[in-house]
């Protein structure tokens, strides 16, 4: 459950799509200046808590809510690293605490970086503290060359962690940097565009469950074969017309409907909700007005009051209906299997809780059809 996503990014506008069914043909190149990706999804730990080139590289789907993952090679030699894939944050950073991390298990399954054992890494002598929904890192900045297939970004600033707490995995942040305050070194994508790698910094993601391994990351543009019907182009909001102030991908929702088992279908007056798409989040999280009529919507939901959740029977999963959030003229209609969480075995909540102070405020990647 909480199943698959296409998501399109540019830098100044972002593009929905309806999702096509499973592809007949492998990704092929769109011509020259795209990186391609491969993902694979990794079953992990459950439980709801508060180009010219064609790479062959691994984004896994690690079900803890969501993670989806991606393993670049740093240094020299080039050493495996596995980080979390993120739209909702900028930097690259590696080698989380794991002793702190909440999940040690899982953290030490992956590959950490030894920065000793690289002869071109340099050191900034710059660190920085990041904060994120859960967790934060203390860092150093370093210069090394990271490659993500066989595309080779020289010189790249990132950081290594020191100390961390709540975050299981590295992550290469994807985010738009909008602002003055966000150009004091070039991020992966500026870098694959700046080098030549790509032709723009557009990317695009098809992320599945962990059920279906064959999803995929194109960087500098977008496969057509994922998704049927037009793309529709939605601005992205600067950051003072956002309720976090911060450089993400902030578009404008207009409209939320539900569609029921029986084909009865209820639609929204038209709104104007900034919610942002964060690949790094595995819930929406909406005004309180929406999440509630999209939680009593559900047949027989139940609401948990110390959690949030409204917990539903697992086989709601299986009946016709639907989660619909409009975005002008585009409808993105989230079937129930994909809205609804299989928190423990037999056990499923509804993929949505209110944001903390009722503002519209939104991880809004389940929006269309991510978990």
């Amino acid at each position: 459950m909480m199943r698959g996503l296409y998501l399109s990014f540019a830098f100044l506008t972002t593009s929905l799509g309806s999702r096509q069914g499973e592809p007949t043909a492998p990704l092929a190149t769109r011509g020259s200046g795209i990186l391609r990706s491969s993902v694979r999804s990794v079953a992990g730990q459950r439980g709801p808590q508060r180009v010219r080139r064609q790479d062959s590289v691994g984004l896994k789907n690690h079900n803890d809510g969501t993670l989806y993952t991606i393993d670049l090679s740093i240094g020299t030699p080039g050493q495996p690293v596995t980080v979390i894939i993120d739209t909702g944050s900028s930097d690259l950073w590696v080698n989380p605490v794991c002793e702190t991390s909440g999940q040690p298990s899982f953290c030490s399954s992956f590959p950490q970086f030894d920065y000793t054992s690289s002869s071109t890494l340099q050191d900034t002598g710059a660190a920085d503290i990041l904060s994120y929904g859960k967790g934060n890192v203390t860092l150093e900045y370093v210069t090394d060359l990271v490659a993500i297939g066989s595309a080779q970004i020289k010189d790249q600033v990132f950081g290594v962690g020191v100390e961390s707490y709540d975050i299981p995995v590295g992550i290469l942040g994807l985010s738009p940097p909008t602002s003055d305050a966000q150009t004091q070194y070039s991020f992966v994508l500026d870098s694959l565009v700046s080098q030549g790698l790509i032709e723009s910094r557009a990317f695009s993601l098809d992320l599945r469950n962990v059920d279906d391994p064959n999803g995929s990351v194109i960087f500098g543009g977008i496969d057509t074969g994922k998704f049927i019907g037009s793309l529709e182009k939605c601005p992205i909001l600067d950051p003072t017309e956002t309720p976090s102030g911060a450089d993400r991908y902030w578009i404008t929702m207009t409209g939320v409907g539900i569609t029921l088992p029986d084909g009865e279908s209820q639609t929204s007056d038209a709104i104007e909700v900034p919610v942002f798409l964060d690949s790094g989040g595995t819930l929406s999280r909406l005004p309180t007005a929406i999440y509630q009529a999209i939680g009593d919507s559900f047949p027989g939901a139940q609401l948990d009051q110390s959690s949030g959740f409204y917990y539903v029977d697992c086989g709601v999963g299986k009946q016709a209906g639907s989660v619909d959030f409009i975005f002008n003229n585009k409808k993105i209609a989230v079937p129930y299997a994909d809205f609804i969480w299989e928190v423990d075995e037999g056990q499923c909540v509804v993929g949505v809780l209110p944001t903390d102070d009722g503002k519209a405020s939104s991880s809004c990647s389940a929006c269309v059809d991510e978990s």
